[in-house]
């Protein structure tokens, strides 16, 4: 999978793109069937919904089942990543963010770098999100919005967010921009919500502002979101690093996997 000049382009202006039909349904079945082993197992990698049940999101999923450790080195995600930032790339998170049919929560609208600068240290705005559906996204079922062309506006600073985050899951209420700086976005940077069939990949800069509503709908929003950073931007270490299941630590660089997804 390469992209055009026109989908570069594409990306570059509006800080998101949209890749259809990237993968096979049964591949994308196949990953969901890894997440149900995965989400068995107990642990700090499993974050819940306020009910303290419900999952909402999953962490570092490729560091214990070989077809997520396939898929953060398949070309098709690794190739397109690679083309935008113009460098060698090692994983600095996955996480599965598990929006629940009837009451997934909403994640507040902000922007990925300035959390990933103030909790892990990572120098610069230089991460590719690529982001997999593993259900349909519709307009139902609570899609990632985004504000078109934001992520030209560089870091919006958050004068009240903690520095000091320990070990913990960043939820992105600490970083929410408010009513009054979204409603004055708006005016000048498009809403958007891409959708489509699962199997579909969206790339997404880390410095657009994005966020999504409740899922009220009886239809799941599984997405798997993959970030890249490249090896010439890898954080140097101040202090006590947040755990490994939120930051990866290997900065070695990602080599292409050609294996197909059907023999694990």
């Amino acid at each position: 999978m390469k992209l055009t000049e026109e989908q570069l382009a594409s990306y570059h202006n509006d800080g998101f793109l949209l890749l259809e039909n990237a993968f096979r349904d049964d591949e994308t079945e196949a990953l969901c069937a890894a997440l149900a082993e995965d989400q068995r197992v107990a642990g700090p990698r499993l974050i819940t919904e306020n009910d303290g049940v419900t999952l909402r999101s999953i962490y570092a999923s490729h560091t214990r089942h070989l077809l997520f450790e396939r898929l953060v080195r398949t070309e098709r995600l690794l190739g397109p990543a690679r083309q935008i930032a113009g460098d060698d790339l090692y994983v600095h998170q996955l996480k599965i963010n598990a929006k629940q049919a009837f009451g997934g929560e909403q994640w507040a609208w902000h922007q990925d770098y300035i959390v990933w600068r103030d909790a892990d240290n990572l120098p610069e705005p230089s991460q590719v999100n690529v982001a997999l559906f593993l259900d349909d996204v519709t307009e139902f079922n609570g899609p990632v919005i985004f504000l078109r062309g934001s992520h030209r506006l560089g870091t919006l600073e958050r004068g009240t967010a903690p520095r000091d985050h320990g070990t913990a899951h960043i939820d992105p209420d600490a970083y929410s921009l408010t009513p009054a700086e979204l409603a004055d976005l708006v005016k000048r940077h498009e809403m958007v919500g891409p959708k489509g069939a699962r199997g579909g990949v969206l790339l997404f800069h880390s410095q657009i502002v994005h966020g999504s509503g409740t899922n009220v709908s009886p239809f799941a929003r599984r997405l798997l979101i993959l970030t890249y950073n490249p090896v010439s931007a890898a954080p140097r270490p101040v202090g006590t690093p947040r755990p490994e299941h939120l930051v990866g630590r290997d900065h070695t660089p990602l080599v292409v996997d050609r294996t197909p997804f059907d023999r694990v």
